[in-house]
């Protein structure tokens, strides 16, 4: 029997049945989402006579019910997606429909069953799903059109991508798929062609659930060299053996996806299909610098933990790889701010060099350490001191120098880069750690020489010897002064190691909130508005809450009493209002549906005078001047708006309502926003339900000149609440443990092992206790001094400050109280044990053992909860950022 070119396989030439559809083998259909990443590909097109109307009309353009098909957007085995126009509004979709040759209840079903997927995902790094409906006797589903293609058409048209374009198209992807992972979706099939590209650049996952691969009409099935490239080589080891599935099997995929976006290839490949599955499982893909050099180290790392075989070695959720890629993207990098290194240079001071100073003391004891150099004047006396800073530069040199940032600058959030951006490597950084030691111990050595001529040391001398120490450690002070904004902070060994210190960007996680209970369920027999089932009236004949039967989400329905919405709010497509989804129209009133996001209204979340923690509302603040400012452009804003326009989701966005939310039993203030004084009045009205213990110094002056209505442009005030999304919010307690902790364990350490080698070892217990207590104590009224600032030592270094109850800096009299509540009981028994040390040594020790035990409580107290412990509680203060 002869068989046609039309009784073949079209991928691969198989003999297929002739009945059959798919115009593909079973084979090939197994594999029906194989699609190349880009490049020079052979491709494989439809013959002439080949008809495309068991997809959908093979004329275009053409109208389909109430739309008008423009164009073909993709092809798979399940049917087509066509870009559309919505006859009766003009807004521009994808319209996808199950081909005709696969309806059946099953397909149906599945077919269905991606569009319930996906319209739980509202995120804008994800494609929005607007309704479904049958045309024709067809399911179809319409969706957001992206409007740029995909990932892998940028690829096939401009090549790999450089490489913070390829990075800040990852990031929107990972924001897209948290969105999904948040309710409780696993995509299972990312990939270039299924990141669709925004006119803005901006990237949107689509294609949820794995229940169809919408393959272009010309997609490429076959590469030039026969090799075949497509889905197993994104599918996790895992994915593939048809194992449990969990979130690291999509960050294989993003890592996947990423490697292709750097390289135009897949990160494996092979002659069919079953070898580039074996490849996958088996195989580690090549490097990325094999096929591009400029690749960063820290990048290849990324990529290479993403694809690591087994879960366990990749990253275990998406904030964790959106960290890691961020150093890479775009954005400029924020320079650290001189307050901060200072404090941070401080810590990592006494991180690299009190290690190998208390090793030493306590093995061969000061003499040896800083006597003998000091009189004797030669290398081999000063071989301990020369050990010590050798430890110190060792430090520097792999921290910095290796991994980006040393373990100060780790705490504070900072890394150490080179001007473009890579770490700095050894050398350099041990050029920057030089210049500061140099200029310090050049100047302290030669004098402290001259003052000290033999190893008995007076009285005097020692007390030059302390002098000097701490003159001297102001020495790199004095070289920072010319550092400014304007050229990045950059200090003098900044410049000569061609390096620069700034702020580690982080991925701001949004506080989500508990929805309000509600009805979910329509009840049975309930009337139906349109397509939608009526669950609730809000407001009869004015607020309807429904759901989509189809979709299994809820809508909004509002009457329209005025005239048609504009153009621009039914297109409106801002994460800062509510997508418009269709006009349902009745014999008695037309109705608007709009989306209905999970969550609850604004002033539920303060009634009862119940405030807001600043960590929350900055979030809210921001999204609200941004909508703002977007909306007053496009002319979509609401004449007025009160704290009831306000609807905050399940996924901690602000969102604001065309009308004010009815369930409420007193209306907000209702303020004009036609102009800039009315939005400020309205923005300050949020800000001011802000719990004011919990704001930042560094956002009462901005939110003061809000109240007072002093910005000129809405545009200067959205981009420093934005701004304020970088800056840290909350005192962290490892924040406050350092504050309490190092200062006191660093002159306790120091005092000690001074003093170790005076006394025998069976006493070392009895010092450790009494020299505690004397540090406290020395402390203590180290910190009484520094009432006259209204600051402390450890505060400065940390970037602290104390409140009161109204959320103003405390003042000289209540830092005295705060003072007295911490310190004055430690006093008093000080003294007692003091006066029992040569009566009663037995007692005296317990006595003193007692008081450094409940010192230490209260302290961990604080640390447990870190801005308001004990004291602050006794004393009525706050404990904030900076």
């Amino acid at each position: 029997m002869n068989t046609s070119e039309k009784d073949k396989c079209r991928r691969c030439g198989a003999v297929i049945p002739t009945k059959s559809t798919e115009k593909l083998c079973p084979a090939c259909l197994m594999s029906g989402a194989l699609d190349s990443p880009g490049g020079q590909d052979r491709t494989v097109s439809i013959a002439p006579d080949e008809s495309l109307s068991l997809y959908g009309p093979s004329e275009l353009p053409c109208e389909f019910g109430g739309y008008r098909l423009l164009g073909l957007l993709g092809r798979g085995g399940m049917g087509t997606v066509y870009e559309a126009q919505q006859i009766a509004t003009g807004r521009r979709v994808a319209l996808k429909m199950l081909g005709q040759q696969l309806d059946s209840p099953d397909m149906r079903q599945r077919f269905l069953r991606e569009g319930r997927l996906a319209a739980g995902v509202n995120h804008p790094n994800s494609l929005y799903i607007f309704g479904s409906e049958e045309i024709k006797g067809l399911p179809v589903i319409t969706m957001e059109i992206a409007g740029a293609g995909t990932l892998k058409d940028k690829l096939k048209k401009h090549g790999p991508l450089a490489v913070t374009e390829a990075v800040d198209a990852i990031l929107d992807v990972i924001s897209g798929l948290e969105s999904a992972f948040a309710a409780g979706v696993l995509h299972r099939d990312i990939k270039p062609s299924n990141c669709f590209v925004s006119p803005d650049g901006s990237v949107k996952v689509g294609d949820f659930g794995l229940s169809v691969s919408t393959l272009a009409r010309n997609d490429t099935f076959v590469t030039a060299h026969g090799k075949i490239m497509g889905t197993p080589a994104y599918a996790s080891p895992e994915q593939l053996r048809g194992d449990t599935l969990d979130v690291r099997a999509d960050i294989y995929s993003v890592g996947a996806t990423l490697f292709t976006l750097l390289t135009d290839r897949a990160p494996f490949e092979g002659e069919n299909a079953v070898q580039v599955v074996a490849n996958a499982v088996n195989k580690k893909p090549k490097p990325l610098t094999e096929f591009r050099r400029n690749v960063p180290p820290g990048l290849e790392r990324v990529v290479v933990r993403c694809l690591a075989k087994e879960p366990n070695g990749r990253y275990a959720d998406y904030t964790a790889l959106r960290n890691a890629l961020l150093p890479f993207n775009s954005k400029e990098p924020e320079p650290a701010s001189i307050k901060v290194r200072l404090s941070v240079g401080w810590i990592d001071y006494l991180i690299a060099f009190l290690i190998p100073y208390v090793t030493i003391m306590l093995f061969v004891g000061a003499d040896k350490l800083i006597v003998r150099p000091l009189a004797e004047r030669t290398l081999y006396s000063a071989r301990y001191y020369i050990a010590l800073f050798c430890f110190g530069f060792l430090y520097f040199s792999i921290a910095e120098g290796i991994w980006g940032a040393s373990l100060g600058k780790q705490l504070k959030g900072l890394r150490v880069v080179r001007t473009n951006g890579r770490t700095p490597g050894i050398v350099r950084a041990l050029i920057r750690i030089l210049i500061p030691i140099g200029c310090v111990e050049g100047v302290r050595m030669p004098l402290m020489m001259t003052l000290i001529t033999d190893a008995d040391w007076t009285g005097l001398q020692v007390v030059l010897f302390v002098v000097a120490a701490n003159i001297c450690g102001w020495i790199p002070v004095l070289l920072i002064l010319r550092a400014r904004r304007e050229n990045g902070f950059a200090t003098v060994w900044d410049l000569a190691s061609g390096t620069r210190v700034v702020v580690k960007p982080k991925g701001i996680v949004r506080p989500s909130i508990e929805p309000a209970a509600g009805p979910e369920i329509p009840a049975e027999g309930a009337d139906s508005l349109g397509p939608y089932q009526i669950i609730k009236e809000m407001v009869p004949g004015k607020w309807v809450v429904a759901t989509d039967p189809v979709l299994r989400r809820r809508v909004w329905l509002l009457r329209r009493d005025a005239p048609e919405l504009s153009s621009a709010r039914r297109n409106l497509a801002r994460p800062g209002r509510l997508r418009w989804l269709q006009k349902v129209e009745t014999d008695q009133a037309t109705w608007d549906a709009f989306e209905a996001p999970e969550g609850m209204p604004f002033p539920s979340l303060i009634e009862g005078g119940k405030r807001v923690p600043w960590s929350t509302l900055r979030h809210w603040l921001g999204d609200l001047a941004s909508e703002l400012w977007d909306a007053t452009g496009d002319q979509t804003l609401p004449a007025e708006l009160s704290l009831d326009h306000v609807w905050v989701t399940t996924q901690g966005r602000a969102v604001l309502l065309d009308e004010p939310w009815p369930d409420v039993q007193t209306g907000a203030e209702r303020i004009e926003v036609g102009d800039l004084a009315g939005q400020q009045h309205f923005l300050n009205a949020v800000a001011a339900c802000a719990e004011s213990t919990s704001l930042p110094l560094h956002a009462r002056a901005v939110l003061q000149n809000l109240a007072d209505g002093k910005f000129e442009k809405l545009s200067f005030l959205t981009g420093i609440l934005r701004g304020f999304l970088d800056k840290p919010a909350e005192v962290s307690k490892g924040i406050r443990a350092g504050s309490i902790f190092m200062l006191p364990g660093y002159v306790w350490i120091a005092v000690f092992v001074g003093r170790y080698h005076d006394k025998q070892w069976n006493d070392a217990l009895d010092g450790i206790i009494i020299s505690a207590l004397v540090v406290l104590g020395a402390i203590a009224l180290g910190q009484l001094l520094g009432l006259t600032f209204r600051s402390t030592v450890s505060h400065s270094i940390f970037r602290l400050a104390v409140v009161n109850a109204k959320g103003q800096c405390a003042n000289r009299v209540t830092l005295l109280r705060r003072w007295a509540v911490v310190w004055l009981g430690l006093f008093v028994p000080m003294l007692f044990v003091a006066l029992l040390i040569k009566r009663a040594e037995g007692i005296a020790f317990i006595s003193a053992l007692v008081l450094l035990v409940l010192w230490i409580s209260a302290a961990v107290y604080a640390v447990i909860v870190p801005n308001r412990g004990l004291h602050d509680r006794l004393a009525g203060t706050w404990v904030v950022r900076r």
